[in-house]
């Protein structure tokens, strides 16, 4: 539009000059002196024009000046509110983490208190078993003496003493298991569960391992025939759960997105004084269910009574799923599994790659694969050793994979330093303290100890 108005501006110019130059002649002037008037008068109108053009020009300019400052102190001041924000949020976070610290550290000190006056009240309940069985009361004095000098809690009732004519076979072992859980000498070991083909990390199972006081561990194979067998299993898987739970807690702390195969015993299933307090402890952690993952072996599933069915459900309701190892044999009905909320199958490549297995089966291997797939149940490799049998497995579309192939059960905590095994009774260095147990349990401890306390 500017260019439009200077251009007629020039024309009005060259048309005045042209009129003067007329208006000239026809006053008797000479065509010369008329081309040089006009011509002086187109000249001025262009200078006029030019300084008009300058003036607008400037005016423009600094027009687009002044609006490109207040857009700069606009930027200037929203940069400066994103940067305060952000100062707000990193102190914020700050102090959320500082809380966290200064609750989880409140919380250890308030079950260091529990544990105490827990380990009381158990002395009463020891005084009781030893009025009953009068004919075991060296032994129950030697275990009150464990209780009232030390330390850690259990959750379970007093075990059951051992009978003169078993303490010859199994007495060691049992005093042994006996006062790691009173000392809370019980450990979280974790292997990995790893996708296929990818071999990307997706669970870890979650493993208990007790250690002696000259620091040795003992194995599960060698403590689970006793500990069942004395009723003390309610307080593994007890000490178990809290490991686990404070695992995942700190894995979520990572923004790791991992799950974890929690062993839980049968006998847990039908301890009518242990179990509801675990389902009270699952549902304030419901969280967790897409994490936790509770495995029961074969033996167990197909044991099972009405009373296990409503302690199964009763976790399944809350959301948790539940793995079966252990497997012996694939002939088993798929359905009443997916009903109790089984979602995983772990089976051996020495089991699956039996020819006597799709005998049993009736199928194939890859069929019975699909099947599970169907009922929303995966199949995992479990004691996977070689490459070779993962080879032979990815035939049949195997969905996860576990073994000593992809890593063998460590200590949770990557400074543990590895004690011996029990059978090696090598000396080992002092082992760590006792982990912090997960916020939350501080009511369930509590109410235990009174019930205990009472009687």
């Amino acid at each position: 539009m500017s260019n439009f108005s200077d251009a007629l501006v020039t024309l009005g110019c060259a048309v005045a000059g042209a009129g003067a130059s007329l208006l000239a002649m026809n006053m008797g002037a000479s065509p010369g002196v008329a081309g040089v008037l006009g011509l002086a008068i187109f000249g001025v109108g262009s200078q006029l024009q030019n300084v008009g053009v300058r003036r607008r020009d400037r005016a423009l300019l600094q027009k687009d000046l002044i609006a490109l400052k207040r857009a700069d102190l606009i930027n200037a001041d929203q940069i400066s509110q994103a940067g305060q924000r952000m100062q707000d949020l990193l102190a914020k976070a700050d102090d959320e983490h500082f809380i966290r610290e200064g609750k989880l550290a409140a919380e250890m000190k308030l079950l260091e208190t529990l544990v105490r006056q827990f380990a009381e009240s158990m002395v009463k309940r020891v005084q009781a078993v030893e009025a009953a069985h009068a004919e075991t009361a060296g032994e129950t004095r030697r275990l009150q003496a464990r209780l009232r000098s030390g330390a850690a809690m259990t959750l379970q009732p007093a075990p059951q003493l051992l009978a003169p004519q078993e303490a010859e076979s199994d007495g060691r072992l049992f005093d042994l298991i006996q006062r790691s859980l009173i000392e809370n000498r019980v450990d979280l070991y974790i292997q990995p569960v790893v996708s296929l083909p990818q071999r990307k990390l997706k669970f870890y199972e979650a493993l208990t391992r007790l250690r002696t006081p000259d620091g040795a561990v003992i194995m599960p194979a060698q403590y689970l025939k006793v500990a069942e067998a004395r009723g003390l299993m309610s307080t593994v898987d007890n000490l178990l759960l809290f490991r686990c739970v404070q695992f995942i807690r700190r894995l979520t702390a990572k923004q790791r997105e991992v799950g974890v195969f929690c062993n839980i015993s049968i006998h847990s299933l039908n301890d009518a004084a242990f179990f509801p307090q675990f389902v009270d402890f699952m549902r304030a952690h419901r969280d967790l269910r897409d994490q936790i993952v509770f495995e029961l072996p074969q033996a167990a599933f197909a044991a099972m009574g009405p009373g296990e069915d409503a302690s199964l459900r009763s976790l399944a309701e809350l959301g948790f799923a539940f793995s079966m190892d252990r497997v012996a044999h694939l002939d088993f009905e798929i359905e009443p599994l997916r009903k109790r909320g089984v979602r995983f199958i772990k089976a051996s490549p020495a089991l699956l790659m039996n020819p006597d297995t799709q005998t049993a089966l009736g199928i194939r291997l890859e069929d019975f694969r699909e099947l599970l797939a169907r009922s929303g149940i995966a199949l995992v490799g479990e004691k996977i050793e070689t490459e070779r049998q993962v080879v032979d497995l990815l035939d049949f579309s195997i969905d996860y994979g576990q073994g000593f192939l992809f890593g063998e059960p460590r200590a949770a905590k990557e400074d543990d330093v590895p004690v011996a095994r029990v059978e090696d009774r090598a000396p080992a260095p002092a082992a760590p303290a006792p982990a912090p147990q997960p916020a939350g349990m501080t009511a369930l401890f509590q109410a235990r100890t009174q019930k205990r306390a009472a009687g």
